[in-house]
């Protein structure tokens, strides 16, 4: 996987809104499959997200698109989209093998106040079975032609492990992770690690669910970190909790594919 970065940045402050398209046009849903920040969380330590991120990802090249899922639990893939204005390529689910996972939703992200950030479709998937299965996506353009087809095998497991979420994106192209948060609980969400051979830090910023320029006490939002993609090939991405007692209570983990 290359050389692994480890950064803290600071918060800063936005807002976003997003929109569907394919299966769930209008649908508005928390586009990560990890848990909202809980005091009942247990802490872990940086040491164990990164060995976990290393794990989950191998650093192999040929297993970018095997991922890792858990039963039971949701993962997310996540594909650069051109549909906001109905115009652009899109992707589509084209197949998979509902033997072991299950597709949650299908969401459009991006380029909002609400969900700041370049646009995506977002597919969320739950492992339900101890398996293996393959997921395919076909990108198509506004004359309906597939100009590009991208394959995922999933492992589903019950053993636990990180379950790993997925990006595809081209060379030189931006993407952006969103992860649910409130920071008036004292939880946040920061970078832990990433591969800085094949990707670079943007941005990080903070987006509120409310739909007001004004600062809501209370309201809860998504921490939005930003990434470009700077060389072809494959990268990690780990994200760690913090509690209010500066604790790491989970982990995210992204698997990123970058296309030539």
């Amino acid at each position: 996987m290359g050389e692994r970065h480890h950064e803290k940045t600071p918060h800063f402050s936005a807002r976003c809104d997003s929109g569907c398209n394919g299966y769930d046009r209008g649908m508005h849903i928390i586009v990560n499959p990890s848990p909202s920040p809980s005091a009942t969380t247990t802490a872990v330590s940086s040491a164990t997200v990164a060995t976990d991120a290393a794990a989950a990802l191998g650093g192999n090249a040929s297993n970018a698109t095997n991922l890792t899922a858990v039963q039971g639990q949701n993962f997310a893939i996540q594909l650069p989209s051109n549909s906001s204005i109905g115009n652009g390529n899109h992707w589509a689910l084209s197949l998979y093998d509902a033997s072991s996972v299950t597709l949650v939703n299908q969401t459009y992200v991006g380029g909002s106040l609400s969900a700041p950030g370049p646009r995506a479709d977002v597919f969320t998937f739950q492992g339900t079975k101890t398996g293996t299965s393959v997921i395919t996506f076909n990108c198509v353009s506004p004359t309906n032609q597939i100009e590009n087809t991208v394959k995922y095998t999933i492992n589903c497991t019950t053993l636990n492990v990180p379950t790993v979420n997925a990006v595809y994106i081209s060379h030189g192209q931006d993407f952006a992770i969103r992860l649910p948060s409130n920071p008036s609980t004292g939880y946040h969400w920061e970078l832990s690690l990433y591969d800085n051979s094949t990707l670079k830090l943007v941005n990080q910023t903070f987006a509120s669910n409310v739909s007001t320029s004004s600062t809501v006490v209370g309201a809860g939002g998504m921490d939005v970190f930003t990434f470009q993609a700077t060389q072809a090939g494959t990268g990690g991405i780990a994200f760690s909790e913090i509690s209010p007692a500066n604790q790491t209570t989970s982990a995210v983990v992204y698997s990123v594919v970058i296309a030539s």
